[in-house]
């Protein structure tokens, strides 16, 4: 057999670099290391939508490029411009995305045996209301032909093998991020300290509940805005904090302008959030959810959210009651705005929720996200030998 007389090459190439994967990255580049695998990361700058959330960060050992931006229709297409980067690689990961116009180069370069291409997504879009029908059916085909797959969680998983893509070529990366810094900074905060935090902010109230992340329609702003208003016609001294920036920010100021109990304290990231979540006693997001699901298991604040088509993969972490609220009528407000005086005026019924945050917090980390990556892009690997050492009768041998 032919011997490897050089260092696996793997390249990540992803649009944007958002501050929440900063530690993935480092610790993916670590294990890789470890198995003496080439690790390039390359990243350029997000788009207009992205950029108003302001969690982009830059990494020195990474490599920056300017992406191009193109629209067609309402459409934005981009093209990464990194061929150069990506000499002599033998495997590529890409967002799973049919906007991103390096994924049709990479596979045509997959199909005549340059080089291998692996998709890191959902597998579908869950965000439908938003999503191309061209676009979808082009995703659907490349996903089925990708040469390996990272889905975000399990449940990314049953959505690619449903897809048609072989299961022995998934990988489930469980999605996390980097806890362990926030449970650290947790640990600094005494009752005192976090009295004088609250009074800075002008909360003297033991009843404060939180949203944090993006402000866009998803999100679904208004529908909270009007349950905190429910919320605090039953709960005279309920508090609501917002932390966050984006299109539908404006709804918020105009909020906190009219009403000295609701707060709005504009973005903060990593351990910038902790006293926050410490000082309210619940996290309230009747919208999309995502990644912000894990900084609640960490911080011990439950999540109260609402069943819809387009929460993403993460949601699958919530286990209803036990870690967390699911309300079945998203267009419920009283419904909503009922549970949470529910659960701001019964402290069993909380702490329930809180020791199953706990429980949570010590299975979902940003360690075993790295772990199994790492595991996934060495199957790949190995799987890429078999497939480019053909034995006379057309099948693969494998290569050490």
């Amino acid at each position: 057999m032919n011997q490897r007389t050089k260092r696996p090459r793997v390249a990540i190439v992803y649009k944007s670099l958002p501050q929440y994967r900063r530690r993935f990255y480092e610790l993916l580049k670590e294990r890789l290391e470890e198995q003496e695998i080439e690790f390039l990361l390359i990243y350029g700058q997000p788009g207009q939508t992205e950029a108003s959330k302001r969690d982009s960060i830059e990494l020195p050992w990474a490599h920056k490029i300017q992406n191009r931006l193109f629209r067609l229709g309402r459409r934005e297409l981009y093209w990464q411009p990194c061929t150069k980067l990506l000499k002599d690689t033998d495997l590529v990961i890409v967002e799973q995305a049919s906007k991103l116009l390096l994924n049709y180069w990479l596979m045509l370069q997959q199909s005549v045996g340059i080089r291998k291409l692996a998709f890191w997504g959902h597998g579908i879009n869950f965000q439908t209301h938003r999503a191309s029908w061209i676009g979808e059916r082009l995703k659907s085909w490349m996903s089925r032909h990708v040469h390996w797959w990272f889905a975000y969680n399990q449940r990314s998983a049953q959505v690619v093998k449903e897809l048609g893509f072989p299961e022995e070529r998934i990988c489930d990366v469980q999605n996390a991020i980097d806890t362990r810094q926030l449970v650290e900074e947790r640990a600094k905060w005494d009752e005192e300290r976090l009295r004088q935090f609250a009074q800075s902010l002008g909360i003297k109230s033991q009843h404060a509940c939180l949203f944090t992340g993006a402000m866009y329609p998803e999100k679904r702003i208004p529908f909270l805005l009007e349950a905190c208003q429910r919320i605090r016609e039953s709960v005279p001294d309920f508090q609501m904090i917002f932390i966050g920036a984006g299109e539908d920010e404006g709804l918020v100021k105009e909020a906190a302008a009219r009403h000295d109990w609701i707060h709005y304290a504009g973005p903060k990231f990593d351990t910038e959030k902790v006293p926050y979540y410490l000082i309210s006693k619940l996290f309230l997001m009747p919208g999309l959810v995502g990644l912000a699901v894990l900084d609640t298991f960490a911080l011990g604040v439950p999540l109260v959210t609402t069943r819809l088509p387009y929460h993403s993969p993460e949601i699958a972490y919530l286990r209803n009651q036990e870690n967390g609220v699911m309300l079945e009528d998203a267009e419920d407000s009283a419904a909503y705005a009922e549970q949470v005086v529910r659960l701001l005026t019964d402290a069993e019924a909380l702490d329930s929720l809180q020791a199953g945050c706990r429980r949570a917090s010590l299975t979902y980390t940003v360690e075993e996200m790295a772990d199994r990556f790492a595991h996934g892009i060495c199957r790949a690997l190995r799987a890429a030998e078999w497939d480019m050492a053909p034995t006379e009768g057309g099948k693969g041998v494998w290569q050490s």
